[in-house]
């Protein structure tokens, strides 16, 4: 029989964890039946932080029940002290972490090969605690500094014990696989905010650090079962969660008996359906950066089945401003008209909405910047706009912007009108000898967009913005035919909540009580982020994804061990 998911309650379920940050630790949440002395129920746990205006309400056609251990009926049979479904960069480590603390693994993934997304992982926000940034010498963000920054930005909104939980155990992760051999080869500041902000680039990148972990997990026997897809959590009759049912690639169903489990699938960014209904029309809108990966909600739902509850599940992990419709790019500054054209519709050029307004200032320091505007823009989209003087700027001069992503270039590009042309030849961009022309062809106002020039073009003159104060350098005016325009939208990498979760990464219901045997981690966790991803605080979704691995692992063993 399947269990009823357990419908969340209005109102909030509070606790007072809101010490500061410094020395504060994640302790074990332990559950009390006394009256507080205010009054009230007693929370379940002391480590739980949520209202109900930051949950989600489950669209129920999604929810995947759990089954119950009497019922759950296989063609092959697993036991393991730890099951872990999802072996991407929160998953594998959190296996690996798990054995070498002695427990029995089992690793659920659909795939058929461990990774996830560490082929495109770049680089992993680190604090001060970080051994290596230690030895260095290196001024980075305190964990104090960082909570506040964080906060700033997520509106307070974000389950305060988890947050400080990640800022006191983020470290451990790094120092365990530089520990293994994992060599740090750049140390960069972040995008923007801050100056004290750092993030950590290893040699072969996270695929380095995976390869580290699979070596761990051969060598403590862990059992890896790859093309084998979760589909049910399995739970007793308390509701613990006590393993997961799966299938195969030859179909046959397999149960895992678990002492703990850990899910860890990456979020539901692939999965249509759940991103209509959580994101709606800004959903649809987005190119997708992990579109090649099984991101489709399995592991949400299947914790919603044993009774969690969501997150916050419109959020993202933006993949910054870029051409609507192209998937990638400035991920590679050589490759031909894609990548050139990226970078210059990324310059500071004059930037409008489909009414011919300006948005705002285009100069931005980071991608998160392109991304907002474009999320706020009508239909989700903007428009960068450039002459022939623009594009002939760029042939020789270095760029106002950097390369979106890594390896940042402001490096001129020689050929960039031949590119802009083959560009528009191959339908990235419009192409068009009179503004009139170009508009229409892009599906500008053709009114809007030449007033809005006509003035632009005296701020250029006068060489002061006095709309949105860009620097006056970069003010270029449109005037040599032909022109060219970009239709701007955003990507997002992946979507970022799932389920709830406290300090200690384990999924709690709608009392705050934690569903025995159940943690979680990644982008099937919520909690930690409630705004959009902040490439200001670059590196943290990776970051956390390991925390939440690594700090799952150690959880689990000190609750199986006792």
């Amino acid at each position: 029989m399947e269990l009823d998911r357990r419908t969340f309650i209005a109102g909030a379920v509070t606790v007072g964890a809101t010490a500061a940050v410094a020395g504060l630790a994640a302790c074990s949440p332990k559950e009390s039946d006394e009256t507080t002395s205010g009054g009230g129920e007693s929370p379940k746990t002391i480590d739980y932080v949520q209202a109900s205006a930051n949950l989600t309400p489950v669209d129920e056609r999604f929810v995947i029940g759990a089954v119950n251990i009497t019922d759950a009926k296989a063609d092959e049979e697993h036991e393991a002290d730890y099951l872990v479904i999802g072996s991407g960069n929160s998953g594998l480590l959190s296996a690996a972490r798990a054995a070498e603390l002695g427990l029995k693994v089992i690793i659920l993934e659909k795939a058929s090969e461990t990774g996830g997304s560490s082929f495109g992982t770049e680089a992993h926000f680190a604090l001060d605690t970080v051994k290596y940034v230690k030895e260095q010498g290196k001024k980075t963000w305190t964990p104090a500094e960082a909570l506040d920054y964080f906060n700033l930005y997520n509106e307070f909104r974000s389950t305060q014990s988890l947050a400080a939980s990640y800022l006191n155990h983020s470290h451990e992760a790094f120092d365990w696989w530089i520990e293994k051999g994992a060599k740090v080869n750049q140390l960069l500041g972040a995008l923007a905010g801050p100056d004290t902000g750092a993030g950590l680039f290893f040699e072969g990148r996270a695929t380095a650090l995976a390869d580290i972990d699979r070596s761990v997990i051969e060598a403590n026997g862990a059992t890896v079962l790859t093309e084998t897809k979760a589909t049910n959590l399995v739970v007793d009759d308390s509701g613990a969660v006590v393993g997961a049912l799966a299938e195969n690639a030859s179909g046959a169903t397999v149960l895992v008996k678990s002492k703990a489990t850990f899910v860890a699938t990456g979020g539901f960014s692939t999965n249509p359906d759940m991103v209509n209904a959580y994101l709606g029309a800004r959903g649809n809108a987005e190119t997708i950066g992990d579109s090649m990966l099984y991101h489709n909600g399995d592991g949400i739902n299947m914790m919603l089945g044993a009774g969690a509850i969501t997150g916050l599940l419109d959020t993202t992990q933006p993949g910054g401003m870029g051409i609507a419709g192209i998937d990638e790019i400035n991920t590679d500054p050589e490759a031909a008209s894609q990548g050139s054209a990226g970078r210059a519709a990324g310059e500071p050029n004059l930037w409008v909405n489909k009414f011919g307004q300006r948005v705002g200032c285009e100069f931005w320091t980071n991608p998160t910047y392109g991304y907002m505007l474009a999320k706020w823009s009508p239909d989700y989209y903007f428009y960068s706009v450039l002459d022939s003087a623009m594009a002939k700027r760029m042939e020789t001069e270095p760029f106002f912007c950097q390369s979106q992503f890594v390896p940042y270039t402001y490096d001129p590009v020689p050929d960039m009108t031949a590119q802009l042309d083959q560009a528009a030849e191959d339908g990235i961009c419009y192409k068009a000898d009179t503004i009139d022309e170009l508009a229409e062809k892009a599906g500008i106002n053709v009114d809007g967009i030449k007033a809005t020039i006509a003035k632009y073009n005296e701020m250029c003159a006068s060489k002061a913005d006095t709309e949105f104060f860009k620097d006056a350098a970069m003010l270029q005016p449109i005037s040599t035919a032909p022109y060219y325009a970009f239709k701007m939208g955003y990507a997002r990498l992946s979507t970022l909540n799932g389920v709830m979760i406290d300090a200690d990464c384990r999924v709690v219901d709608e009392n705050g009580a934690w569903i025995t045997g159940l943690f979680a981690g990644g982008l099937d966790s919520a909690g930690f982020f409630m705004a959009d991803y902040n490439h200001a605080f670059s590196g943290s979704c990776s970051s956390y994804a390991f925390f939440t691995g690594f700090h799952s692992a150690e959880m689990a063993a000190e609750f199986i061990k006792g």
